[in-house]
């Protein structure tokens, strides 16, 4: 299988050649918006009440379902990415598995990814896992060390646990005759000697091992998420963040990624945790009539013409401006080329 890290630049296309695109490349469902961790560098350790801390919840296999039946009934090439997970833990979720071989069976995506802490991956999981075809599992690791993990997850689970899980995996995998799921582990740039114990720790129980590199979420007022994670060498991190900064204009996930939060809102963006680009509902309408809609087209409108600031999260994110985690520029693409509104009914605002 090819390695996770090399996903992105695989058959990849000039996104302003293929624009508009008659539906997304990936989309992502929500199983579970709640998380057993709560590490420093996220949002789920965040105080400040937004549209994320009044909606914490799992997604109803029914929802799902629907979810799912939207996506089959909609014509067109088949996805390229369906990603099980969103802001929270996934395996939360006790329909996680029931999701996956649905989603599986339905045959609409490439292929199908999670991403997941692995603390909660039994013996159980990692059969169906496997059963089921999941393509890709991301795994988030947080230290090398115990100690650690502690301070930055804020959880009891000991590190020792998460690798016994991978070598339980990989030895169902083998014996099962299974490249799948393809498990790539990453941990957040250290700047020191933590990358190559991370490393060490985990190549045995992984199919590929990366670091990975920090990026701010959204901002909210009272959250420093990149120095509470790197305390005293936050400055190297920081460093690290504007070597990686570009100046683009529009943010390319609008024309590119659908996200379904575990309530059923749906937004054009997979780090908006304060939801204020939710910009409709699949109990009222499909996704695609959603990606067809009137809000959708003003936010696609919104990016290229560089009003980004007029959304209460674009103002408070710099995400699409880190090369590392977005490739695509589209900067200069008319407006006019842009696929007309099919349907305006849609809710949601910008």
């Amino acid at each position: 299988m090819i390695r996770f890290t090399k996903l992105k630049s695989t058959d990849r296309q000039d996104l302003k050649k293929v624009l508009p695109l008659p539906k997304p490349f990936t989309v992502l469902i929500e199983p579970s918006s709640l998380c057993n961790f709560r590490c420093v560098q996220c949002f789920q350790s965040g105080k400040a009440a937004s549209a994320f801390t009044r909606g914490r919840g799992h997604m109803p296999l029914a929802l799902f379902r629907k979810v799912l039946a939207q996506l089959k009934a909609w014509p067109g090439p088949k996805l390229k990415v369906l990603k099980l997970s969103l802001y929270g833990e996934p395996l939360l979720n006790p329909d996680f598995c029931e999701m996956l071989k649905l989603a599986s069976r339905a045959g609409v995506a490439g292929r199908i990814e999670t991403t997941t802490n692995a603390s909660l991956l039994t013996p159980g999981v990692a059969e169906k896992l496997v059963k089921y075809g999941l393509d890709y599992a991301r795994v988030s690791i947080y230290a090398p060390g115990q100690e650690k993990h502690r301070a930055v997850t804020g959880s009891r689970v000991k590190i020792a646990a998460i690798h016994e899980n991978l070598r339980v995996l990989q030895s169902i995998k083998k014996r099962e005759g299974s490249e799948k799921p393809f498990v790539s582990c990453k941990m957040l740039d250290s700047y020191g000697g933590d990358n190559e114990n991370f490393t060490r720790l985990y190549e045995d129980v992984a199919d590929e091992v990366f670091i990975d590199k920090p990026h701010g979420w959204i901002k909210v007022d009272g959250a420093d998420f990149i120095g509470d994670y790197y305390k005293e060498g936050s400055s190297a991190a920081l460093k690290d963040l504007k070597k990686n900064s570009t100046r683009r204009t529009a943010c390319p996930m609008a024309f590119t990624t659908m996200a379904v939060r575990s309530n059923g809102d749906v937004s054009p963006c997979c780090v908006d945790f304060i939801g204020g680009t939710s910009l409709a509902n699949v109990k009222t309408l499909s996704l695609r009539e959603i990606w067809g809609s009137g809000p959708w087209y003003e936010f696609q409108k919104m990016q290229l013409e560089g009003r980004n600031r007029e959304n209460s999260s674009c103002a408070r994110c710099d995400f699409y401006l880190n090369d590392h985690y977005t490739r695509d520029n589209i900067d200069g693409f008319p407006v006019k080329r842009l696929a007309k509104p099919r349907d305006k009914r849609a809710g949601g605002s910008l």
